[in-house]
């Protein structure tokens, strides 16, 4: 009798077990496929992202032949600058203004010797030569017409008229030898002073890459190097246009297909409760690989993609950087 009972006992607990088993084979692909069904389920997309201005956006390091030092920085962090604002100085720009200002005096004393001689003494006396060439021809003249009519002998005539024809000579050749030393001189003078211009142009232009100038209108929104400071890897300055922020926000490349350029958002700001219409103006071709440590599922990698977007009323949009927001895709 124990024997019969214990071997019903077993064909029960066979039987409860094959139950359960063809309970679970049946029941769970269809759990399993209404989850896949549910995971493939179309809702809103939401990201979270932050204020920038990628394309309003440089840092400035300065020329490499401007020095490698900060000697002087005019700026500090948040202020406001204009294009062709001076940042900061560079160590070379001592020496570089001391040549720009001797070259500038060597070019100015040039164009005063020039002036000198197309309006001093020496056209004076080119003149005042001119009137006595034109003297000797018509003293010249006047003798010949009176000799004509005079009775002294032929010999005489003759020398006397040789005698005026030489003076006369001797004057030009005087008046032609200044007129083609002034214009040596002018053109020795004229080459000096293209050599000097050059030479100025150069020492400015030196000059100009010791001092380093905004690009364009902005904020200073990070110093890398300070007064007295090498200049670093990074530079001395970042500098935003803050006219040209949008939102870069980030989404997971599973979702990638769901965005495109053109496609409507809507923003809202951290600390605010207003809704922002926006429309997405880029979708980066690059996707982002992150890894993520989470407690409970160990270390995970990511793919992001960054989407850019612009609001429909840009006048709404905070000239600030970093400010965080959340996006809807819609």
């Amino acid at each position: 009798m124990a024997r019969t009972t214990r071997f019903l006992r077993v064909a029960l607990g066979a039987s409860a077990l094959v139950v359960i088993v063809a309970l679970v084979l049946w029941i769970g692909p269809d759990r399993q496929r209404s989850k896949a069904q549910d995971s493939r389920a179309p809702g809103p997309l939401i990201s979270r992202g932050y204020t920038e201005a990628p394309a309003g956006t440089v840092v400035i390091a300065g020329e490499p032949a401007g020095g490698a030092v900060v000697l002087e920085l005019r700026v500090k962090d948040g202020q406001k600058v204009k294009r062709d604002d001076i940042i900061a100085v560079l160590s070379n720009y001592p020496t570089a203004d001391v040549e720009v200002r001797a070259t500038e005096a060597k070019l100015l004393k040039a164009r005063q010797q020039r002036e000198a001689m197309v309006s001093g003494f020496r056209v004076a006396e080119i003149v005042m030569q001119e009137a006595v060439v034109k003297s000797e021809s018509e003293t010249n003249k006047l003798k010949q017409l009176q000799f004509q009519r005079s009775s002294m002998p032929p010999d005489e005539k003759q020398l006397e008229l040789s005698i005026s024809q030489q003076n006369l000579e001797r004057e030009q050749a005087k008046l032609h030898v200044w007129k083609e030393q002034l214009k040596a001189d002018l053109a020795q003078i004229e080459t000096e002073i293209n050599i000097l211009t050059a030479k100025v142009d150069d020492a400015r232009n030196s000059r100009e890459q010791a001092l380093v100038r905004a690009p364009l209108d902005g904020v200073i929104a990070e110093l890398y190097s300070r007064q007295g400071e090498r200049i670093h890897g990074n530079g001395i300055a970042k500098i935003v246009d803050l006219d040209q922020v949008s939102i870069l926000a980030e989404i997971d490349d599973i979702h990638a297909s769901r965005v495109m350029v053109g496609g409507k958002v809507e923003v809202t700001f951290r600390g605010s409760p207003i809704v922002h219409k926006g429309t997405i103006s880029r979708v980066s071709p690059m996707v982002k690989r992150l890894k993520r440590s989470q407690a409970d599922q160990g270390e995970g990698n990511v793919n992001l993609v960054e989407v850019e977007i612009k609001l429909d009323d840009p006048a709404k949009m905070p000239r600030v950087l970093s400010r965080e927001t959340r996006v809807i895709y819609l």
